[in-house]
């Protein structure tokens, strides 16, 4: 029976990114997927600057920038195309450099992905099978897969096995790991419209808030319109996916993208009925056995942050698994992944309620009392503060400092840093990845040399920011945020999180303020 340090069962988007992380470390990996080849049809079409910031973490930035679309305004609209809410995006924060929103192709992302994968001898691929069984002890979890034709079995080993099966996860099934139902339940006709790309299409996403047929309408990476259609209760859903009736319900809308459009133009290449709905696995770890992207958790698609929040799933586990195999840190961190990741997933899962909430409110008073609401939003810009789009989630408890400023749990801005020969290169480039120290107008070279990190069994670097420094903050963002909140150092975690914080304000010296969080690290992971 063959073994391996971890399989990974599903091969979408987290899967693959998941797989790509392990085999780049040399881990020993297996893939099981049913599917022979990639879905061509898009489902996820959005993610954020943080998740591009891991793209960037696997060298696919570029690839994937060029593949994509920066969405430039979102307006919410009411059933008297009264403009209600209107948010410019290019003013959002860019904390990771990269845009808050952009829309692409799923099935090249997964291409991309998959092309990392192939590159890494450690992982193999077992395409055309999927699970059947699942044993756990001690030592390991017992897997049997079959091939989908049901000729032929296999059982392995593997030290962790990893859900990454969406929505239906035989992982979670098998796994007995129970869910949460956060409240919504409603039925959307989801369409995807292919135009030719030489069309030149709005750079703006409109949500149309009218109580009789709420409606999503998306300009995804070119030539790609996604389009959202609430159903009623009268609504047949097997007549309403029929291209006629599709096409009649883009008529009213599709002029928003360019006037010379009709609802004819285009092929229809989707239109199928979703049920939208929010739940949480009760547990995204039980034993060897963990769960991430769509088997640990589905949420309503109003902030596009359904994949986005399984990328990050893989990303906080990866170097947590990595440090445990080697026999570098205690097994016991592994159960910080569900206490940090599912509260974070929860929040925003209720976030994306909210906006689901305004957008699918169906009483026409109720609706009339919104449009006033949003409307006095614009005015005192407050009132809607909950309503935005490029914000970060923080993490919940884990492996972090205690802090008494509250400023860890989130990744550090990352910024542009012009070094020394004039060169300019992202922060995360500069930076290994392990555990890391950034200094602001302080070198934490000598800082660290006082140190004991033998722990780490890898030298914890540092970079210096500033001035004096080996770079500097081009566009100062970093800079500004360290000087407001009186920040010396930054220890970072290998997923760029913010671990613990030295500060300038601090009766006590740089020295000892470092020195009690590495030994509260050591303490946290041997």
């Amino acid at each position: 029976m063959k073994s391996y340090d971890v399989a990974i069962i599903g091969y979408g988007p987290t899967g693959a990114m998941m797989a790509s992380l392990l085999g780049k470390q040399g881990i020993n990996t297996l893939v099981v997927e049913p599917n022979m080849d990639i879905y061509e049809i898009p489902r996820a079409v959005h993610y954020d600057g943080e998740v591009m910031r891991i793209f960037q973490s696997q060298g696919l930035h570029e690839r994937i920038k060029e593949a994509g679309r920066e969405l430039g305004f979102i307006s919410f609209l009411n059933g008297f195309n009264w403009t209600l809410l209107h948010q410019d995006l290019s003013e959002s924060d860019r904390v990771h450099y990269w845009a808050n929103s952009t829309f692409f192709s799923q099935p090249q992302l997964e291409k991309y992905l998959r092309e990392t994968v192939d590159d890494c001898d450690s992982v193999d691929q077992f395409l055309g099978w999927q699970l059947e069984e699942l044993h756990e002890d001690s030592s390991g979890v017992t897997l049997k897969i079959t091939d989908i034709n049901g000729t032929e079995s296999q059982h392995v080993q593997c030290s962790y096995l990893l859900g990454c099966d969406g929505a239906s996860s035989s992982t979670r099934e098998l796994g007995g790991f129970g869910l949460q139902d956060l409240g919504c339940d409603e039925p959307w006709l989801v369409c995807d419209l292919i135009l030719d790309k030489s069309i030149q299409i709005k750079d703006e996403a409109y949500q149309i808030c009218d109580p009789t047929r709420p409606t999503s309408l998306i300009p995804c990476e070119p030539g790609h319109i996604r389009w959202e259609f609430m159903l009623n209760d009268t609504d047949d859903h097997g007549d309403v996916e029929n291209e006629d009736n599709v096409r009649a319900l883009m008529a009213p809308h599709i002029g928003r993208l360019n006037s010379q459009l009709n609802e004819r133009d285009g092929s229809l290449i989707r239109a199928k009925v979703y049920r939208f709905h929010a739940l949480l696995a009760d547990q995204f770890k039980k034993g060897r056995v963990f769960l991430l992207g769509d088997a640990a958790h589905q949420m309503p698609p109003f902030l596009g942050q359904g994949l986005c929040s399984g990328i990050r799933d893989a990303y906080n586990l990866n170097w947590k698994l990595a440090g445990v195999l080697s026999g570098q840190w205690d097994a016991r961190i592994l159960d910080s992944y569900h206490s940090e990741r599912r509260p974070h997933v929860e929040e925003v899962i209720k976030l994306a309620i909210t906006h689901g909430d305004i957008i699918q409110t169906r009483n026409p008073l109720k609706a009339l009392a919104r449009d006033l609401f949003l409307m006095l939003g614009r005015l005192i810009p407050v009132l809607v503060s909950s309503i935005k789009f490029g914000q970060q989630w923080r993490l919940g408890d884990g492996i972090f400092a205690q802090d008494p400023h509250s400023l860890d749990r989130y990744m550090l801005r990352q910024s542009m840093v012009t070094l020394s020969n004039g060169d300019c290169v992202l922060l995360d480039s500069l930076l290994d990845d392990e555990f890391s120290v950034v200094g602001f107008n302080t070198d934490p070279g000598p800082l660290l040399s006082q140190q004991n990190t033998d722990f780490l069994q890898a030298p914890l670097a540092g970079f210096h920011l500033g001035d004096q420094g080996q770079g500097i903050d081009k566009e100062g963002l970093l800079q500004r945020w360290a000087e407001d909140n009186n920040v010396a150092l930054a220890l970072l975690r290998p997923d760029r999180q913010i671990y613990g914080l030295c500060y300038t304000d601090s009766s006590e010296s740089l020295k000892d303020q470092l020195g009690k969080l590495i030994d509260q690290l050591k303490i946290q992971l041997t």
